[in-house]
């Protein structure tokens, strides 16, 4: 195989699906025998839905969660199992709702344009969808295998996959992708430490099922802050057919080291509810940490690191599977350029220089969410729009953006096109040609049937012409789209009436044409064939740093 997925959580079941639509040869081995049961990471994101949405997977999506919208959205009335109000509250108890505070609405997000909304929708449904979709693009996806040696050289990756029946399997691998998340042991086997605050906090969750609809008397919430004498902690629904959770520290309960006494479970619900009149059936409980770990480096040689093992943090803002899924995205098409052939490797780099920086301030987001002092972090809370799609990347993959380390996080929230930065979303009108438009320009960076490829988008004809002849020089995938009517495109995107904008196959921006009239042919087939050359062949060569390291795992 050409790349082997580590993880069988949401973030390596997308690495895989991205990669296989990517067209490239990838298999996943997950130790656990089947996808998970449980209902965590259940805020999908609206970037993560847009990357969901290109893999072919909103219809599902809509199928199995609830659309997340705004508070005041008729549909929360007419149409409560399809619909979430993005309304956090604090209340002393379910039966006090009367008195409840409004702490967040999450408007903001929601009023960001883009072609689908965010969704609630547990792990215990996405991971289904996403494994399904992996296979039917081409993955290999194999759960009750789990990885049990490793080797590591600068060509690639000699694995050791032990079998549920105890055979063992060795597999070798160009590269290695480890998403086997906070407990995994691939980093310290490549030689990449990770460190951190550690544990900030041990918590229980408690699930169950019961009819609420008595106490809500129609009132709805993503979710709730509940603080009285018998139960501090949040409760959230999980799906339409009554089941929901509570969230206690886990000395609520009777510490980790205890299994949760069920007397005692049900007790703190029904002191959630405020009431002990409405049934209630325990379904599980299970306990789980809050930590803060970083991985000095996402990558040694041929091994990448995506979500939990390069970036651990607090549920806080629901931000960890949606950066994890952000990380796959961003690596899998560099990873495709590579093995096609149409970027040169030093392109690798450039998932550390632009997804580290990310992955350490949304961190830093979710621990003072998460109640851990900025004085401690030296950060501050920032706008949660920045946060879920307003960040923004310096590497050399990205031309006149940002230059230098510095803060991925913008002062102010703003899509308007610039280098380094996610496309901005415009609705799609009629083509040139008559024919229908599709639903926003970030459709267009789907990869087409051939994988991904660079976007050009221009309201002049003539740089459609020196897109293809770029492409034709340099052997490099470039489509180009001329908007029509040009003008959103100039205002919005910063182009000018002349400009164009180069975006990479994950919706970024990567370079910016700004010209008040087209430039001639020759000048624009010099500007778009050297952005081409810098972006996808820097200079500098990605060189290993072990000519033959040999590293064993457990």
């Amino acid at each position: 195989m050409t790349v082997l997925v580590v993880g069988g959580g949401p973030t390596g079941l997308a690495t895989a699906l991205f990669l296989a639509r990517a067209g490239v040869a990838v298999r996943l081995v997950e130790r656990r025998p089947h996808t998970s049961t449980l209902p965590r990471a259940t805020h999908v994101t609206r970037r993560t839905m847009e990357l969901l949405r290109e893999a072919g997977l909103q219809e599902a999506m809509t199928a199995a969660g609830f659309e997340v919208v705004a508070g005041d959205d008729p549909r929360v009335l007419t149409e409560p199992h399809r619909v979430l109000p993005r309304t956090v509250i604090g209340v002393p108890s379910l039966s006090g709702l009367d008195a409840a505070e409004v702490l967040e609405t999450g408007e903001e997000e929601l009023a960001v344009p883009g072609p689908c909304p965010p969704f609630w929708c547990g792990q215990h449904r996405t991971e289904p969808l996403l494994r399904e979709a992996a296979v039917r693009a081409g993955a290999d996806v194999r759960f009750g295998q789990e990885l049990s040696g490793l080797s590591v050289h600068d060509d690639g990756v000699v694995a050791r996959i032990r079998r549920a029946d105890g055979r063992t399997e060795t597999v070798t691998a160009r590269y290695l992708v480890a998403a086997d998340g906070a407990h995994g042991w691939i980093p310290e086997a490549a030689g990449i430490a990770r460190g951190g605050l550690g544990t900030i906090a041990r918590r229980t969750s408690i699930l169950f099922r019961a009819d609420l609809t008595p106490l809500l008397k129609g009132r709805r919430f993503f979710m709730s802050m509940i603080d009285n004498p018998g139960f501090t902690g949040a409760v959230m629904q999980l799906d339409a057919d009554h089941r929901w959770a509570a969230a206690v520290e886990s000395e609520a309960v009777g510490g980790l080291g205890r299994k949760p006494d069920p007397g005692r479970c049900l007790e703190l619900v029904r002191a959630a509810l405020g009431t002990d009149d409405i049934p209630v059936e325990l379904t599980a409980t299970f306990h789980w940490r809050a930590r803060h770990r970083i991985a000095e480096r996402f990558s040694e040689g041929p091994v990448f690191l995506v979500g939990d093992a390069a970036h651990l943090h607090p549920p806080a803002g629901g931000y960890g599977s949606n950066a994890g899924i952000q990380d796959a995205h961003n690596l899998a098409w560099k990873l495709a350029a590579v093995l096609h052939g149409w970027a040169g490797p030093a392109l690798l780099d450039s998932y550390d220089a632009e997804r580290r920086p990310v992955g350490i301030a949304t961190a830093e987001q979710a621990l003072l969410l998460d109640g851990v002092p900025g004085e401690r972090l030296g950060a501050e809370v920032r706008d949660p729009r920045t946060i879920i799609m307003g960040y923004r990347y310096r590497s050399a993959a990205v031309i006149g953006g940002a230059t230098g380390p510095g803060d991925p996080f913008p002062a102010t929230f703003e899509l308007s096109g610039a280098p380094g930065t996610r496309l901005p979303h415009l609705p799609l009108t009629p083509g040139p040609d008559g024919g229908p438009g599709q639903g926003s320009v970030l459709d267009l960076c789907a990869p087409a049937a051939g994988g991904p490829r660079l976007l050009l988008l221009c309201g002049d004809d003539g740089w459609r012409q020196t897109a293809a002849e770029v492409a034709r020089e340099l052997t490099v995938p470039v489509t180009a789209r001329a908007l029509r009517p040009p003008a959103p495109l100039a205002q919005v995107c910063g182009t000018g009436p002349g400009g164009a904008l180069l975006v990479r196959p994950d919706g970024f921006v990567a370079w910016r044409c700004t010209a008040a009239a087209p430039p001639t042919g020759a000048r624009r087939h010099h500007l778009l064939a050297t952005a081409v050359r810098r972006i996808l062949r820097p200079v500098a060569a990605r060189t290993g740093t072990h000519p033959l390291t040999l590293r064993s795992g457990r």
